[in-house]
């Protein structure tokens, strides 16, 4: 039997959306936008494994206005998602036995394959290190609360 979560609700979906959507829009003209993608990682994880395609699609697009703002490659966070979803996600998965470990940890590897998004797009700078840390830690915040 699967445990629901708060994630599972399509209205958390949106509203990640919306937040997503409003922070690459208004934030990055001072510093680097990725407010809240670590929970839209999860989001878009849950919505595959459950074959949701209304919320995988909201995701998707909030990925997509992620990189439009930032200058990167169109898809390239979504396909760094998949990535991790079918093959470091099982991998981690039959390893450790902790299962909310486990999602911290997968949205740290999302992180570092994020932080490698950007350096193919750009030099990596330390604001951008320190952003993406410091929204980490906002996401694992978050994610303690609604997993």
């Amino acid at each position: 039997m699967r445990k629901y979560t708060l994630l599972d609700n399509p209205i958390v979906s949106f509203i990640t959306f919306f937040f997503v959507v409003l922070s690459s829009i208004f934030l990055p003209v001072h510093f680097v936008s990725v407010l809240l993608i670590g929970i839209a990682y999860t989001i878009f994880a849950k919505s595959l494994e459950e074959e949701n395609y209304i919320q995988l699609g909201f995701m998707v697009l909030s990925f997509s206005f992620v990189e439009l703002s930032q200058g990167l490659q169109l898809f390239s966070l979504t396909l760094l998602c998949f990535f991790i979803y079918l093959i470091i996600a099982p991998l981690l998965k039959n390893a450790l036995a902790a299962e909310k470990l486990v999602a911290l940890i997968i949205v740290l590897i999302f992180y570092i394959g994020t932080l490698t998004v950007y350096n193919f797009s750009e030099t990596i700078s330390f604001d951008l290190v320190v952003v993406l840390i410091i929204n980490y830690f906002i996401d694992i915040a978050i994610l303690g609360l609604l997993l």
